[in-house]
């Protein structure tokens, strides 16, 4: 149960100066800063580019509804390729956190 609170409270107690957004509010791909990334590879590319600028970076997946799980997924698996897991990631639904 401790364990449980610790994670829990990392994951609402991010650095907002080293949080990287990525937008979801439909199936046509991932927003970065404005820009739509429509492959996993491209979340990967400018991820990995963020990255190499702040080594401290956090990525937050943050999705209008679960339907859209395809950009979602492209957003997961791009954020893991480029090396953004355990603390350093989250995937929120609709404001809540995603469970596994």
């Amino acid at each position: 149960m401790q364990e449980l609170k610790h994670h829990l409270f990392y994951f609402w107690s991010i650095d907002l100066e080293n949080l990287v957004v990525l937008r979801i509010s439909d199936n046509d791909g991932v927003d970065l800063n404005g820009v739509t990334l429509r492959s996993t590879s491209e979340v990967a590319e400018a991820l990995e580019k963020i990255c190499a600028e702040n080594s401290d970076m956090t990525v937050s997946v943050e999705a209008t509804d679960s339907k859209w799980y395809e950009s979602i997924g492209k957003a997961i698996y791009g954020s893991h390729r480029a090396g953004f897991s355990g603390e350093r990631f989250r995937v929120l639904i609709d404001g809540k956190p995603l469970e596994a």
